[in-house]
């Protein structure tokens, strides 16, 4: 058998100084990219509120609020550090809740007020953001689940087989 070789072609930018550039863009100055997440964020958001949210909303509303607390370790909003955890405590709740009662996503109206505050502190962040700031704190988050610093939702039977 022949030895798999380890050789990989490098990336060829188009334009290398335009890539450089592109990080230090706000991401609101890319429409595409930006509204794009607001909807994406906020129909989550609304799913769970008409309490027919699957996991798919769970899980993008759990990427936002990670982003968002990595944002803010990074210094774009550290003073609302503490409503931002309490906002994943609701989310995590709420959601562990959910999987036990068979993927019913169901909330109370104090755990919704605190999804809401984060939610709005995260679109305010990424008005705010550059492309580099989001790279840079989606790799933050990348190395606490690598890590094992993320709480995990527990997976009922039916769901795990």
């Amino acid at each position: 058998m022949k030895k798999r070789s380890k050789y990989r072609p490098r990336t060829i930018f188009q334009s290398p100084l335009d890539f450089v550039l592109s990080g230090f863009k706000p991401l609101r100055d890319m429409p595409g990219v930006y509204i794009n997440m607001q909807i994406k964020n906020r129909a989550a958001l609304e799913q769970v509120r008409k309490g027919e949210a699957v996991r798919d909303d769970i899980d993008m509303l759990i990427g936002a609020f990670n982003i968002t607390e990595a944002l803010a370790i990074m210094g774009k909003g550290i003073d609302w550090l503490d409503e931002i955890r309490q906002g994943q405590d609701a989310l995590l709740a709420f959601s562990r809740r959910g999987v036990a009662n068979g993927m019913r996503f169901i909330m109370t109206a104090k755990q919704w007020e605190a999804l809401k505050l984060v939610m709005d502190l995260h679109e305010e962040q990424l008005a705010h953001a550059t492309v580099h700031d989001i790279e840079k704190a989606y790799d933050f988050v990348q190395r606490a689940v690598a890590q094992g610093k993320a709480r995990a939702i527990i997976q009922t039977q039916k769901e795990a087989t």
